[in-house]
């Protein structure tokens, strides 16, 4: 694989300020509601993905100049965040040459060993920027920046199904599982659920993330937030620590080896509240996928996994007809009536089957986004080509897309 190339001895930028990265990220950071990423790619004008679409940020708005992001551009703009004992010396008649010493002593050598780097940010206004620098093409940067708004969202303006709120609200201890695509305000979600636990009750929180992405400021909790990289070597490590501080409730961003998948199932088992998130497309895939971590012992995880799930939520964001916001809909399957013997059996098809069967489960049992989804299309809030990207039954939802389709009072 190609070494990684070099930049210039000295920076040279433009001497306009408001054409460099920081300008128009700190710009679409103050009127960018609906913004949840940025694209910067060397070579390119830097783009953003909206509610609007994946759109130049110049064509977003119109106050940010446009101009092709060099690698300066990207290399300054880095060096400008990261903690380095370098910036603690620069040299202010020559901040580019600290820059440059930046990027040699501490970004370079990380991206040559490792092809990407995961580097969280602060933004404008208390926005998190969660960044990932990494090569494309032959040899060119790229940086991509989520974006995560500075305020946790209150649990009940999330537009989650009513039970589900109240099992959320209610639970104390047990295993919740928050799966879908990436985007889809998973952890957005965990931490509105943190956030009510931690205005309601008293005990201690402990989150383990990858990175942190929010701060969640203590109010009648004990609030711990450890990121792997800095406080923790992984995941999994700070799983087994957590299960001996007798923390009430756990957050953990990610599922991706055996020793964290098992820790996580026996977490809801110890009498904490155990909350974790996992990429997945499905309800019943999230449990599938959890369950293959653990091999050979997936029999006696999946008898743990009975016995202390609460649900699976599914969820996932859509944009709105308006361009300006996005709007949640999500599946959610409750451990309770027919479907605990289905994971205890490990019948996933049969527990598809009887999701997919009209009025085989109750409202308590299973909530597909297919309602919501229906709904919004019908109120046209959503399109329905954004609703059929989204849903885990296709069929189910065209039907129901038909009959409103056919007119008032049909569906």
């Amino acid at each position: 694989m190609a070494d990684i190339p070099t930049i210039q001895e000295t920076l040279q930028l433009p001497n306009d300020g408001q054409h460099s990265i920081g300008a128009a990220v700190r710009h679409a950071l103050l009127f960018a509601p609906s913004m949840t990423d940025i694209v910067i790619q060397e070579g390119r004008v830097i783009r953003a993905k909206s509610a609007r679409g994946t759109l130049p940020l110049h064509q977003l708005f119109a106050a940010i100049p446009p101009f092709l992001v060099t690698r300066e551009h990207i290399v300054s703009y880095l060096a400008s965040h990261v903690d380095s004992p370098s910036r603690q010396h620069q040299d202010e008649r020559n901040p580019s040459l600290s820059a440059q010493a930046c990027w040699d002593a501490r970004i370079k050598p990380l991206l040559a060993r490792q092809r990407s780097i995961d580097i969280r940010l602060d933004g404008r206004g208390g926005h998190s920027l969660r960044c990932t620098l990494f090569l494309h093409g032959s040899g060119e940067l790229a940086l991509m920046m989520r974006i995560t708004p500075p305020d946790i969202a209150p649990l009940v303006d999330l537009d989650l199904p009513h039970h589900l709120v109240s099992t959320l609200t209610e639970s104390t201890s047990g295993f919740i599982v928050i799966t879908g695509p990436s985007g889809s305000g998973k952890s957005e979600t965990a931490m509105s659920i943190l956030d009510w636990h931690n205005a309601q009750h008293s005990g201690h929180i402990l989150t383990i993330e990858d990175p942190v992405e929010k701060t969640i400021a203590p109010l009648r909790c004990v609030v711990t937030q450890r990121e792997v990289g800095h406080d923790v070597p992984s995941v999994a490590d700070g799983m087994r620590e957590a299960l001996r501080m007798s923390a009430d409730m756990i957050f953990i961003s990610g599922i991706h080896d055996a020793p964290t998948a098992e820790h996580a199932i026996r977490g809801g088992e110890s009498g904490s509240l155990m909350i974790a998130t996992t990429h997945g497309k499905s309800a019943v895939g999230a449990l599938r996928k959890i369950l293959s971590y653990t091999g050979t012992g997936a029999d006696a995880m999946r008898s743990v996994l009975a016995g202390n799930l609460i649900a699976v939520v599914r969820q996932a964001l859509l944009p709105a007809t308006d361009g300006e916001r996005y709007l949640m809909a999500a599946d959610v399957l409750f451990n309770a009536g027919e479907v605990t013997p289905f994971i205890e059996r490990g019948d996933w098809a049969g527990l598809e089957n009887a999701m997919r069967a009209d009025n085989r489960l109750g409202a308590r049992e299973w909530v597909s986004m297919n309602d919501r989804l229906a709904d919004l299309v019908a109120r046209g809030e959503v399109a329905a080509s954004e609703a059929l990207r989204e849903t885990s039954d296709i069929p189910s939802l065209k039907r129901r897309l038909m009959r409103i389709a056919s007119g008032p009072g049909m569906c």
